[in-house]
């Protein structure tokens, strides 16, 4: 049998005495009251740690800022900070319940009762065709200089000529074509 020598802290943050936030110096006691009124709202304590973490790093973060550009941060300022912090922890904590990871070796069952791992479900259309591909990059290396400066322009989101436009479409037709005839 052991004995602690810690008792919970009348303030009600159910550390002990020597976890207590009021053990700590000025603004962190602050700031960690600030914090506690921010995460009584969360079911889990887990959270409520998380959170209440967050908020005391955030509001330490800020304050240096202010600090270097010579301002102080305010009351109303930490509430304000503490208020995003939240936002942004349940913004986090919404996306991180969408975040699911799917086994493409799983077995799953069709209409008629078979199974099958869903690795042999996928399409086979979209598969990369290297023939083609290997045609496009020898067209397009075969093309005059401007027309593969035209082509450069388009995934780099320039504005295109009319010219431009044309020498692509000159591009892809002729590309076409000889895809017919090959």
């Amino acid at each position: 049998m052991t004995l602690t020598t810690h008792r919970p802290t009348p303030d009600g943050d159910g550390h002990s005495e020597t976890l207590s936030y009021a053990r700590l110096e000025q603004p962190w006691q602050e700031w960690a009251k600030i914090a506690r009124n921010f995460v009584w709202q969360l079911d889990d304590q887990w959270d409520r740690e998380d959170l209440m973490h967050d908020i005391i790093v955030r509001l330490a973060e800020v304050a240096e800022e202010y600090r270097q550009k010579g301002k102080p941060l305010t009351k109303w300022g930490c509430i304000r900070v503490a208020e995003y912090t939240r936002l942004r922890f349940y913004r986090q904590k919404k996306r991180w319940r969408r975040v699911f990871a799917v086994s493409l070796n799983g077995v799953i069952r069709d209409e008629d009762g078979y199974e099958t791992e869903m690795v042999n479900t996928l399409s086979s259309e979209r598969e990369f065709d290297l023939d083609a591909w290997l045609d496009a990059k020898t067209h397009y290396l075969s093309s005059p200089e401007r027309v593969k400066r035209a082509i450069c322009k388009l995934p780099e989101g320039t504005r295109l000529s009319g010219y431009d436009w044309k020498l692509i479409r000159q591009f892809r037709t002729g590309f076409a074509a000889k895809m017919r005839l090959g």
